[in-house]
């Protein structure tokens, strides 16, 4: 993610392991766990005063989505689709100042305009938003980064305006901080390191 945002600073310094586990007996591996509630981004707080259809619950409450062909096919072509058609450009460059959460209407957005326009299609495509997660994370160097997170039977899967092909949050590289809560979209919970090593203390804040 190319724009400073200011979020909580992180104690911890976690590594994932990518490790592969297929198919759907190991679901409940692939699934990250969450533990407890954490801020929001005060960037999607601004977002949800802005727009509070796009932060209300949509669907039923389910744990995990089946994923059917049908259903992996959805996820296949709006990850696609939106990395396609939107221009990745920082808030500054776009909207004059940084920390702006927003769906793209001009072509252009920051990493987390695409994973908010991605869950927005999905949705109209059916899916229930408690299976459409965005996560704040870390890449490998450092940049703080979003992303959406599929809640399937196959595990949660990544979204990423980085790549189109759909990734298991394990093996994605990434540190995963926080997300949205599956109850309430406005509501966010941190989450559990999972399959993951811890390496050292640090204090990284969170920019995306």
């Amino acid at each position: 993610m190319t724009t400073p945002v200011s979020f909580a600073s992180w104690a911890l310094g976690i590594v994932l392991l990518a490790g592969s586990l297929p198919g759907p007996a190991q679901a409940e591996q692939l699934a990250a766990r969450t533990r407890g509630s954490a801020s929001p981004p005060p960037a999607f707080v601004n977002f949800c005063a802005r727009n509070p259809a796009e932060c209300r619950r949509a669907g039923a409450l389910t744990r995990q989505v089946v994923l059917t062909p049908e259903r992996q096919r959805d996820l296949q072509e709006v990850n696609a689709r939106v990395n396609s058609a939107i221009s990745e450009i920082s808030d500054q460059a776009h909207h004059g100042r940084e920390d702006v959460w927003s769906i793209p209407t001009d072509g252009q957005g920051d990493c987390e305009d695409f994973a908010l326009l991605k869950r927005k299609q999905l949705i109209e495509r059916g899916w229930p938003s408690s299976a459409l997660l965005i996560a704040v994370v870390a890449t490998p160097a450092g940049e703080g980064h979003a992303v959406l997170m599929a809640a399937t039977s196959e595990g949660d899967l990544v979204l990423d305006n980085k790549t189109s092909r759909l990734l298991p949050w394990t093996q994605t590289g990434y540190l995963f901080f926080t997300r949205m809560s599956q109850a309430n979209p406005r509501a966010w919970e941190a989450i559990d390191g999972g399959t993951v090593v811890v390496t050292a203390a640090t204090r990284r804040p969170y920019r995306p």
